[in-house]
């Protein structure tokens, strides 16, 4: 079976490393959005995760005409209903620093009791043609009332998984990816990924296929 590019939808080196680390050992190079030239930006204006996935996923494979992998995931605090939620990676703002976010989510939460929280991940594997596979995950924490560790990115210092008694900031890359929403959703990917793959390659023949047809009716 000959190598499939695999784009990750991102531009998020942390996320593509996560990402590539799980498919060492398959048929597939994995790419992200850093190799190649300018392409436009999606407008992320879903109101879900599986919304904005999806768009990221479709929408790059669409430009690229290669399978993509696209990731929406943040985390939603139980006592500010669900925030930052979709809005994760700019809830300080457009432009907001990791930091910015982390700074701006504790002040959310000063004098809050309730610190409970979740990451969820939402995972779409979309081909040019605009078919896609969708696979989801969550994972349960606390959010600390200042940041500990130094790996990771994102909220990573601040949620405190409980059962490692650990930040995902102060896990490897090897533990977050065991219990982390993005590991678990990725596992699901992968547990399916000979039928993925199959399913992937049926869908390429498909789209060479209607290429090689609408090339006959332009030549008529």
């Amino acid at each position: 079976m000959e190598g499939i590019i695999l784009v990750v939808a991102t531009r998020n080196s942390g996320k593509s490393k996560e990402i590539k680390n799980f498919f060492q050992g398959y048929p597939v190079e994995v790419k992200d959005l850093n190799d190649f030239g300018p392409i436009p930006e999606v407008q992320e204006d879903g109101r879900t995760f599986e919304e904005n996935a999806y768009k990221k996923a479709s929408f790059t494979a669409k430009v690229l005409g290669l399978p993509a992998l696209a990731d929406d995931s943040g985390l939603e605090v139980e006592s500010l209903k669900g925030e930052p939620g979709v809005y994760s990676a700019r809830y300080a703002g457009e432009k907001a620093s990791d930091a910015m976010n982390n700074a701006k989510l504790l002040e959310a939460l000063a004098g809050k009791k309730d610190r409970n929280a979740r990451f969820s991940c939402v995972l779409s594997l979309a081909v040019p043609l605009g078919q896609a596979l969708t696979y989801e995950a969550t994972c349960e924490g606390v959010i600390l009332e200042s940041p500990r560790g130094t790996n990771g990115f994102g909220y990573d210092p601040l949620f405190l998984y409980p059962p490692m008694g650990k930040t995902f900031a102060e896990m490897t890359l090897e533990e977050k990816s065991r219990v982390s929403h993005r590991g678990k959703a990725l596992q699901e990917l992968k547990d399916e990924f000979e039928k993925v793959l199959k399913w992937i390659q049926i869908r390429l023949t498909e789209e060479k296929k209607l290429r090689g047809m609408g090339e006959e009716m332009c030549h008529h």
